[in-house]
Formats: C-alpha cells, sequence, structure tokens
C-alpha cells in the first residue's frame, strides 16, 4: 500500500472504514437517513470522541495533541466527505482557539480541561437575526454589575447554541458607535442561572439537516467578569484574529465534500452505459471530470499553502485567509454544479446512486462560502486591502529562497503556531505573491527530464509570465481605482479582489511544484495540472473545452488510478479506507482500536 503522507489522517481514515459500507456509523446510507429525519448525528459525534478527536484541538503545551494547522486539515478533510453534518457539529470546537489567541494562562487552562477531561463543545455566539455579518451593530449588551456582567439580548443562528456546553460570546460593552464597544466572553452554561437564559427553537435548513442552528437569549442574566477574554472592548480585534485562523481551516470542508462528490460521480460516470459505452469517455463528460478534479488539486494547493502559511507568516493572515476560504469554495462550489450536469437525474435523487448523496454533499458544501464571514465579506475585506498590497509589490517586496523553501516544501517540518503574531492588518504583505519572481527564475533554470519535457517547460515558463503580468494588471487597475478612502469598494474593487484570489492561488501550485517536484516523479513532477492551472487564469470557474487533449488525458488517467486504488483525490500519496472496509476493523486498522476516550486516535 502507498505510504501515506498524512498518517494521522491515514489512521482516522482507516478507523473510520469505508463511507459506502452501510453498517459503519459514519457511512453514507446513515448520512442520508439522519439527514431524512433532521436527526442530530449524537451518536457519531460519540464516536469521534471515543476516538479522541477533540484531543486535537487543545495545543500540545496546553495538554493536547494540536502540532499543525497542514495535519489538522487533513482530519477535516477525512471527516467532511463523509458526513458535512457531522465535520459540522464537531467543528464547533474550534472557537476555543479564541481562549488560544487573547485568554490568560488560566484561561487557557482552564478551557483546555472543558475540552480535555469532559470532552465539551462551545458554541460561536456572534450574529444576531437584524444585523448577520455586520458584528460592530450588534445589540447583545453585556452592562457591567460590580464585579460581574449582566447580559441582555439574543444571538441567532448559532451552530450548536442549544447543546453546548460553553459559549464564546461578542457582546456590546460600550453604547458608542467607536471599533472598541464589543468586547468577548467565554463562558460555561453553568456559571449562569438557568431561570435567566434560554433557548431559541431550531431552525430548519436547507442543507445540515443534522445539524443543531438555533440560538441562546437572555434575560438580565449575570456572568462573571472572568469570563472575559482579553480587555474590555477588544472583542472586534479578537473575533476578527480568529476568523484568521477559523477560515483558513474552512478549506477541509471543501475539500472533503469535493472529494466525495468528484468520486461519486466518477463512480457513476465509469459504471454508466450509453452509446455502447461507458460515459466518462464520452468526450464532454471526460472534461468535466478532468476539469472538476483539477478544481480539487487547485484547492488543494491554496489550502495547503494557507495552512503552511500559518505557521510561518501569521502576521499576513487579515488577508491570506479571506484568499484561501474564498478561492477553495469557489473551485469545489463551480466543480460540484458541473458534476451535477454529469449525473443528469440523478443529481435530485435522495435514494439509489450512492444513497442519494450527491444532493447532500451539494446542499452541505454550499454552507461554507457562508461560514465565518460569507464570501462577500470575505472579498470585501480584501478588497479593501488591495491598495495596500499593490504599493508594497510596487517597493520590490520578494520572498529570499530560505522562507521559500519553508513554506512550498511539504517535507520541511513547521514550527509551533504562534497564535501572538496574528494582526489585524497585513500591512501589504503577501508571501505567495511575492514569491512569485524567484519562482520563475526556479522555473528557468530547470532543465528538462524525462517527466516534464522541454515543450512543456517552456509552456510553464510562457504561462508564468503571463501570471506576473496579470497581478502587475492588477495592481495597476487597483491603484487607478478613485474610490475615496472610507467610502464602501465598488463592484470593480470586488471583481479585482475575486481575481487576485485565483491568481494567489495559481502562484501556491506553481510553488508547490516546483519545490516538491524531485520526490514526486510521475503525474506530479510532468506538471501538465500545473500548466493547466495557470492556464485557467484568474477564474476558479471551468467551461468546457478549455484544457488541451494532453492535460485531459493526464488528468482522467490520474483521476481513474485514484478511484480505483483507492486514494483521495490529492496530489500526495494518501491512501482511504479499501472497499467494503468496516470501521475500526483489525485488518485494516493501522492501530489498535481505543477502548476508552483516553486512549487517543493521537497515540
Amino acid at each position: 500500500m502507498t505510504r501515506a503522507h498524512y498518517p494521522l489522517a491515514d489512521r482516522f481514515e482507516h478507523w473510520l472504514g469505508d463511507p459506502l459500507t452501510p453498517d459503519n456509523l459514519l457511512s453514507f446510507r446513515n448520512a442520508i437517513a439522519w439527514d431524512e429525519d433532521e436527526a442530530l448525528p449524537d451518536a457519531a459525534v460519540t464516536r469521534l470522541h471515543n476516538f479522541g478527536l477533540h484531543r486535537g484541538y487543545v495545543p500540545r503545551a496546553l495538554g493536547g495533541e494540536f502540532d499543525d494547522s497542514e495535519s489538522f486539515l487533513a482530519l477535516g478533510r477525512t471527516l467532511a466527505r463523509r458526513n458535512m453534518s457531522v465535520a459540522v457539529s464537531y467543528s464547533t470546537m474550534l472557537w476555543t482557539v479564541l481562549a488560544w489567541i487573547g485568554g490568560s494562562a488560566e484561561q487557557q487552562r482552564r478551557i483546555a480541561g472543558w475540552v480535555l477531561d469532559a470532552g465539551q463543545f462551545p458554541c460561536l455566539a456572534y450574529s444576531e437575526e437584524q444585523h448577520g455579518a455586520d458584528l460592530t451593530a450588534n445589540d447583545l449588551r453585556a452592562s457591567r454589575d460590580g464585579a460581574d456582567y449582566r447580559l441582555r439580548g439574543e444571538k441567532w443562528p448559532i451552530n450548536r447554541a442549544t447543546r453546548s456546553d460553553f459559549l464564546v460570546m461578542l457582546a456590546r460593552t460600550d453604547a458608542g458607535p467607536h471599533l472598541r464597544n464589543h468586547s468577548l466572553f467565554i463562558v460555561h452554561k453553568s456559571w449562569l442561572d438557568a431561570s435567566r437564559y434560554y433557548h431559541l427553537p431550531r431552525v430548519r435548513t436547507h442543507g445540515l439537516r443534522g445539524c443543531d442552528i438555533s440560538g441562546i437569549g437572555f434575560r438580565d442574566c449575570r456572568m462573571p467578569a472572568m469570563a472575559r477574554i482579553g480587555a474590555e472592548g477588544h472583542g472586534l480585534e479578537l473575533a476578527l484574529k480568529g476568523f484568521q485562523v477559523t477560515r483558513t481551516y474552512c478549506t477541509a470542508l471543501s475539500l472533503g465534500v469535493g472529494d466525495s462528490a468528484l468520486r461519486l460521480v466518477t463512480d457513476f460516470a465509469r459504471r454508466r452505459q450509453l452509446y455502447g459505452n461507458s460515459i466518462d469517455r464520452l468526450p464532454h463528460v471526460a472534461d468535466t471530470l478532468a476539469n472538476a478534479y483539477l478544481s480539487q488539486l487547485m484547492a488543494e494547493c491554496v489550502a495547503l499553502v494557507a495552512a503552511r502559511g500559518l505557521h510561518l507568516h501569521a502576521e499576513q493572515f487579515s488577508t491570506w485567509s479571506s484568499i484561501a476560504k474564498v478561492q477553495a469554495t469557489h473551485l469545489v462550489d463551480n466543480a460540484m454544479h458541473e458534476l451535477a450536469a454529469v449525473l443528469g437525474a440523478r443529481y435530485y435523487l435522495r435514494e439509489k446512486h450512492a444513497d442519494g448523496m450527491f444532493q447532500k454533499f451539494l446542499r452541505d458544501g454550499a454552507v461554507v462560502a457562508v461560514f465565518d464571514g460569507s464570501s462577500i465579506v470575505c472579498l470585501d475585506s480584501l478588497a479593501t486591502f488591495l491598495p495596500e498590497l499593490a504599493r508594497a509589490r510596487q517597493r520590490g517586496l520578494r520572498l529570499d529562497a530560505t522562507a521559500i523553501d519553508a513554506l512550498y516544501d511539504l517535507d520541511r517540518a513547521l514550527p509551533p503556531l504562534d497564535y501572538g503574531r496574528l494582526t489585524l492588518f497585513g500591512r501589504g504583505r503577501d508571501a505567495v505573491i511575492e514569491s512569485l519572481p524567484a519562482l520563475a527564475d526556479r522555473l528557468a533554470a530547470l532543465d528538462a527530464d524525462a517527466d516534464c519535457p522541454a515543450d512543456r517547460l517552456a509552456a510553464l515558463g510562457r504561462a508564468v509570465a503571463q501570471l506576473a503580468d496579470a497581478i502587475a494588471a492588477i495592481d495597476t487597475e487597483t491603484l487607478a481605482d478613485a474610490t475615496p478612502r472610507g467610502q464602501r469598494n465598488s463592484a470593480r474593487r470586488f471583481a479585482l479582489a475575486e481575481r487576485y484570489c485565483a491568481l494567489h492561488g495559481a502562484v501556491a501550485a506553481l510553488g508547490l511544484w516546483l519545490l516538491n517536484r524531485d520526490r514526486r516523479p510521475g503525474f506530479f513532477a510532468a506538471g501538465h495540472w500545473l500548466l493547466a492551472a495557470l492556464e485557467r487564469g484568474a477564474d476558479a470557474r471551468f467551461t468546457a473545452g478549455q484544457l488541451g487533449a494532453d492535460a485531459t488525458a493526464a488528468l482522467i488517467d490520474r483521476l481513474d488510478a485514484q478511484t480505483v486504488e483507492p486514494q483521495m483525490y490529492s496530489l500526495l500519496p494518501w491512501p482511504l479506507a479499501p472497499e467494503g472496509a468496516r470501521e475500526a476493523d483489525p485488518e485494516f486498522e493501522p492501530t489498535p482500536q481505543p477502548e476508552s476516550r483516553h486512549e487517543s486516535l493521537f497515540a
């Protein structure tokens, strides 16, 4: 069997078994059954706790098992490819990151204990019915009452609001219209008078039907001051820093959903017979599958480089996290809609092919673009920073060779994630775009070989030159934009931000190829996929006929190989649970199954 690049995710994958095996708890059949009943997936959440997954959300320095974002991303992909309702129900554990960013040592130890010792869940209580993403306008008040606070107001809609054990909550602590009018609190429900808070009813949703999407309200409810994280009035700053981490990790959800959606359609196309042959051999279908596979690989490049960048360039993530989230969701969501056409009428079915899971993935995956600040919010933020990014590049900033190696070489260990390096403003820095001049030099110095002949190297060189020109054009258009400082971003500026996301992703793909090709011969080193990604340009969408014949053939061959073996649709070696594998089956299990909550997936 191929040696997995992510051994922890490999163990997790094999413990969970084949999702097409009906008796496995996290099977597609159970996912659909829970969805049809709008049932909360409590048994699956408990099983994940028994595997010790919750330990991966707490830094090792606080007794947990979190080491690096890249490995954490791999765990998220493994879970999301089975059931997004379960992945999203579990993902609220991630909001403990606000304690690691802004909490005191005592608060961090306390909250780590809630997770590690009791396996308890938080919820993120930010949004309100009347204000949505406009956090500065929220009405929930936390008024001083001696040494404590009194809460008045409601938060809605909130994932796990009713079922959470503690709240990560943003509340207004000053009536003024300034940006220091909110504070952040992490409060355990056991600290509150149960007669003074109430839960709002669960909301029925289009996707994620198995999630507790509800709300919470407070009637003059006393809250101890020790629940406040950071200084009073610094809540919005902490909230924005938290989004820089969580937006980066949202890419795992898109990648997991995208993998399964493409896998289900590929399997259907290989089995479905029309006109005397399987439909995956029809030109249009083959083109769609190849392009969707390419989109998955491009989204992976964006996500992997962002996960590594979080450790190496955390001070840049006020923009970088938005870029990663927007680009990954755009790539995967567009591919899924194109794949629906290949399924045809079966796209609408809630049964039969793979128990009807494609339509669930399509519905559930769409919500990632709404999480942690919607794509519109992320693009608005990025659009605001575009002039600063353009001016910084005009100063000739370049990433040096050492920094390039650390960012793109996937075999290099990452330093610990330093949450203290997160800032609200990246001051115009983008390590990915700054690496392009040096990457172009490395490409020019490459010699042709058996994997990548001279004509393809030359084509790559031309594509990289066009990439540099496209970035320069965005900078020119941005600096020529007459939008006055302080006014809302124009639609034109939004479009520039969207193009910037795609170009950033293209440079990430180039960096990964150059720094890893020597150790990954064959499909990776040949670079058909990279040339196709660069030629797609500043657009996450694809249309029929974009790919050349050689690129289509290379992508389809690799897609077929990773479908049959099976492997995750990835640039990296990543074996999946074998067909028919049972959950925690000793024959396939890399390590013994834990017998209690204290024997961990991480053992």
